[in-house]
């Protein structure tokens, strides 16, 4: 994993995407300190992506309890 100021990855943009293409990580650094990583891209989907949605998906579908008495049609569009 290589580790590059956001001046050099600019100025050098098409080189640094090259070598990630290539397989090589990139983390950006500002003032020395990590603000994005450059991975190359993957067909294969992540397992804890597809977890984190598969959870989503299921709490989407359960709904969220917000306490109390849900509004009736009429209360809603009271102005």
């Amino acid at each position: 994993m290589r580790r590059v100021s956001l001046r050099e990855a600019n100025q050098n943009f098409s080189a640094f995407i090259a070598e990630v293409e290539s397989g090589e990580r990139l983390v950006l650094l500002r003032r020395g300190k990590p603000v994005a990583e450059i991975i190359p891209y993957s067909k294969r989907p992540d397992p804890k992506r597809l977890a984190a949605h598969r959870e989503l998906m299921a709490l989407l579908r359960e709904g969220i309890p917000l306490g109390g008495v849900p509004p009736t049609r009429d209360e809603m569009h009271e102005r």
